[in-house]
């Protein structure tokens, strides 16, 4: 008898592997690590690392601003570094997805040294892992393993060597991009010369007629049309808006980031997954013309909400409150217009770093070009935050630029990045400084409505996008009183002048619409020289990352009522990117703000 219930078990089981697909013989994930070519150690412990030596100066902000490009990621390696307490920490594993191209390229070739990338996805040679496993690693999330194994339908059972093939639609963008992060380590990358960089088209001359309006600023300017793209349902995992894709259109733009306002890769990536998956959608690749999509509510953009949505309601009040608000002041000349300009990052801190190019240098560039205009072409003033006394304010007619390590905070003493742990330091005292520029220029008798904030950067976004975006101060993302403490402020002129800023609602609200309408002015003059802009709404008032949303420091603390914050391409696109690298295109970008200023006065 219990040999008898023991053959029905093993039965029951085996039955059960055939109806829920459960790979009885597929060994589990285990800890591997691999020694890569430069030296560094690659490891999947779970999901995929890359382990690196963590230096003695500099700690884990180093280590980001060398490895993901972004000395803020420290806080993201810290959270995958458990340590304890007293013990500093020697070696630090850094999360796949935060890695730099150069780097992810590092660990994919010392992992999978026999995948090879195709037009239509990846092929992997199976080793080791179950369904979950490959999802979690190939297409950056576990949930996929069902799609995954849907597209390999031939696999019975794994043996080494068996061909897995990921689709493009669920390949990870890492993997999307395998090749293309360079062969050698660089840090930071060495300019090329001009003669070997790739030609780029000139932006189109001022004198020729300008092109009607981008439907980007369309689409921004009525809303409502877009929301009657939308119906809205409910089904068992609650309230969503669907959205009938048209021919040409890809779920990754022309749903999540037009309706989500996601814009990061990783951002953009997971989330096309997650609407894939509450939609149905087994392949993001070959999705019929007219497929009802459908977004969840609470990843829309308020705008795009249903008309009964408290959010909806709380949005559209801003925006009669905002609109409302008009700059009385015309100076066509810029007379008594005095501009305060910040080129982000520089120092230690690069900033963006992707497709050969990194974000301080070519900024800053472009804001010596923006200097340089306004004092030839026009009567306004012009206020610094930052400088590279090495370099002075002269533009560089070159495409390669070094970055300007020298550049400080013009502050009092001027405050110079020692460590990248100052990072966060380096960003308060630039709005610090903007502030007391601001209430030296009031107490002069100066109107506050003949003063414009402008910080100038370059972003990194889902390589698939492209332009400039405009960033407002949203009143709904700032407080009404802000400051920071700590002895890293006190030696500072302007941190002892005003510690703490107050400004009253009113006060934001006039502050959000004085920027909008300057932001707008700006997308008419990007436009009118042919410059790219982003597809869908290119002025936002607050940035979505890592599903948060906030406003960048400088604007968000910012005193002056017009702030703009102003990301000239995205230099994960390498269009984009190759444009930045182009002195044509810089000063291209340098004429249309100045344009936009003179509009914005007329």
């Amino acid at each position: 008898m219990r040999r008898s219930g023991t053959v029905i078990l093993l039965a029951a089981t085996f039955l059960s592997a055939i109806v829920f697909g459960i790979q009885a013989k597929a060994p589990a994930s285990r800890t591997v690590s691999v020694a890569t070519k430069q030296g560094r150690r690659a490891v999947i412990e779970g999901d995929i690392y890359l382990r690196v030596p963590v230096p003695k100066r500099g700690g884990l902000r180093a280590v980001a601003l060398r490895y993901t490009g972004d000395s803020g990621d420290d806080e993201l390696i810290a959270k995958a570094n458990p340590r304890r307490r007293g013990r500093r920490l020697v070696e630090a594993r850094i999360p796949f997805d935060l890695l730099s191209q150069l780097y992810a390229d590092e660990t994919i070739a010392a992992l999978f040294p026999k995948d090879r990338r195709t037009k239509n996805g990846w092929e992997h040679r199976w080793e080791r892992g179950s369904w979950s496993d490959l999802a979690r690693w190939f297409a950056r999330d576990a949930k996929s393993g069902p799609n995954l194994r849907e597209a390999n339908r031939k696999i019975k059972r794994f043996r080494r060597g068996e061909l897995v093939f990921i689709p493009y639609g669920l390949l990870g963008e890492p993997f999307r991009r395998f090749g293309q992060g360079g062969e050698e380590e660089r840090q930071p990358p060495k300019p090329q010369p001009a003669e070997e960089e790739p030609p780029v088209a000139p932006p189109p001359a001022p004198s020729e007629p300008p092109p009607p309006r981008p439907p980007a600023a369309e689409e921004q300017a009525q809303p409502d049309a877009v929301r009657a793209l939308l119906s809205y349902g409910e089904d068992s995992q609650g309230r969503f808006a669907a959205y009938k894709l048209q021919a040409k259109e890809a779920l990754y733009s022309a749903v999540v980031v037009r309706f989500t306002g996601n814009v990061d890769a990783s951002d953009v990536n997971a989330l096309a997954m997650q609407i894939a998956k509450r939609s149905g959608i087994k392949d993001v690749t070959a999705i019929p013309v007219g497929f009802s999509v459908k977004i969840p509510l609470n990843n829309l953009l308020p705008q795009y909400l249903p008309q009964d949505d408290a959010r909806y309601k709380a949005w559209l009040v801003n925006q009669d409150e905002t609109n409302a608000v008009k700059n009385p002041i015309r100076s066509e000349a810029l007379d008594g217009v005095v501009v305060i300009l910040d080129a982000g990052h520089g120092g230690l801190d690069r900033g963006a770093v992707k497709n050969g190019v990194w974000e301080d240098s070519y900024v800053y560039d472009i804001v010596c070009r923006i200097h340089e205009g306004l004092e030839k072409r026009t009567k306004a003033r012009v206020l610094l935050t930052l400088l590279d006394p090495g370099l002075g304010l002269k533009p560089q007619e070159k495409s390669g630029l070094t970055p300007n390590t020298g550049a400080v905070i013009l502050t009092h003493p001027w405050f110079h990045q020692e460590s990248t742990s100052e990072t966060k330091v380096e960003v308060n005292l630039r709005w610090y400084l903007a502030n007391q520029y601001f209430e030296r220029l009031v107490k002069e008798g100066l109107d506050p409505g003949r003063i414009v904030f402008t910080s100038v950067h370059a972003d990194s976004l889902h390589p698939s996008l492209r332009g400039s975006m405009f960033y407002i101060p949203g009143t709904p993302y700032r407080s009404t009183k802000w400051s920071q403490a700590g002895s890293a402020y006190a030696r500072y002129a302007e941190y002892k002048a005003k510690p703490v800023y107050s400004l009253s609602e009113k006060q934001l609200i006039r502050s959000e619409g004085l920027s909008r309408q300057f932001a707008r002015k700006m997308e008419e003059a990007f436009a009118s020289k042919g410059l790219p802009l982003h597809p869908y709404n290119p002025t936002r008032d607050h940035v979505v990352r890592g599903r948060r949303p906030w406003v960048p420091a400088v604007l968000r603390d910012s005193e002056t009522p017009c702030s703009v914050l102003l990301e000239v391409c995205n230099i994960a696109n390498k269009q984009d990117a190759a444009l930045l690298k182009d002195p044509n295109y810089r000063q291209a970008v340098a004429e249309a703000y100045i344009e936009a200023l003179i509009r914005y006065y007329s």
